[in-house]
């Protein structure tokens, strides 16, 4: 249950959503590119990804 536990949050910390520079931090929009995929673990590979805030 622990190793569990542990495996989930390493996933979730691979997600690269606030990175992003499309992240609005908004939780009715958090992205406008992939409002679906944004702080899920699809989110993982997202192609439209760029790094920086505005």
């Amino acid at each position: 249950m622990i190793v569990d536990v542990i495996k989930q949050a390493k996933k979730m910390h691979n997600i690269p959503c606030s990175d992003c520079q499309y992240f609005t931090n908004d939780y009715r929009l958090k992205c406008p590119v992939n409002p679906f995929k944004a702080t899920t673990e699809a989110a993982i590979d997202c192609r439209d990804y760029h790094i920086g805030k505005n």
